[in-house]
């Protein structure tokens, strides 16, 4: 069985290149935008206020179920709390514009393309392991930013249906690839990453490139910066 180097994009390879804030605000008037233009005025207030309250419905779902809720799924909350009966083509619209900041407004880590190609040449097999709410969408972000054709497999949670760190989802990637997690390591910032890839037998080592690293569970190894990480693969796995 091979190695595999799996990478979380939210945090670890990408984050916004702008404040939260500014992220969803940025979000609720892309939203707004599109009912006005399907003729359902809404104040924009009210448009943020619904999608931040979608978007805690849809993470108390996913916490709860492990299942993914997809971007149409968090639109249809959303026009559920401004009492407009979603009809596809809307919804396919507001879809759209639900990933607009997604796909415009994150930047990869320095040193990201460096890392995935350098694990390739170590003889991973490179893998992006993701709670995506659209796969479409992230795909066209990887072209965007010159990353795409670094990754052997894409593990996206809105395609698997299961999150990390479901099970189901590590069992997708290693039934796609035949890695063995043993002999595997998984990069990401946040404790579900870690978890779940522990559980499944896997090295990890915890991103703190963009925040600190706020999860319970122990990671193997911390790293701040992407030639770090490279460092490690390099190092083979007694450097963990």
């Amino acid at each position: 069985m091979e190695k595999g180097f799996l990478v979380d994009l939210w945090g670890t390879l990408f984050y916004p290149a702008v404040d939260m804030e500014t992220y969803h605000r940025s979000r609720s008037q892309h939203l707004a935008r599109v009912l006005g233009e399907n003729g359902i005025s809404v104040p924009e207030e009210a448009v943020r206020k619904a999608y931040l309250e979608a978007r805690r419905v849809a993470d108390d779902l996913r916490r709860w179920t492990m299942r993914e809720v997809d971007v149409a799924g968090e639109v249809v909350l959303l026009l559920r709390f401004l009492g407009v009966e979603p009809e596809r083509r809307l919804v396919d619209e507001l879809a759209e514009a639900y990933m607009t900041p997604y796909t415009s407004l994150l930047r990869a880590a320095e040193g990201a393309a460096e890392l995935l190609e350098g694990a390739r040449s170590e003889g991973y097999v490179v893998v992006l392991a993701s709670n995506t709410m659209s796969g479409r969408h992230t795909v066209e972000l990887l072209r965007r930013s010159g990353l795409l054709g670094y990754f052997d497999f894409l593990a996206l949670s809105d395609s698997i249906g299961y999150r990390k760190p479901h099970p189901r989802f590590f069992s997708y990637i290693v039934t796609g690839t035949g890695i063995s997690p043993s002999e595997s390591v998984f990069l990401g910032d946040e404790e579900l990453d870690v978890a779940g890839a522990r559980q499944f037998g896997m090295l990890t080592v915890a991103y703190t490139g963009f925040h600190e690293y706020t999860g319970s569970v122990q990671p193997h190894a911390f790293a701040s910066r992407m030639e770090e990480v490279l460092g490690l693969l390099r190092g083979g796995l007694k450097t963990f």
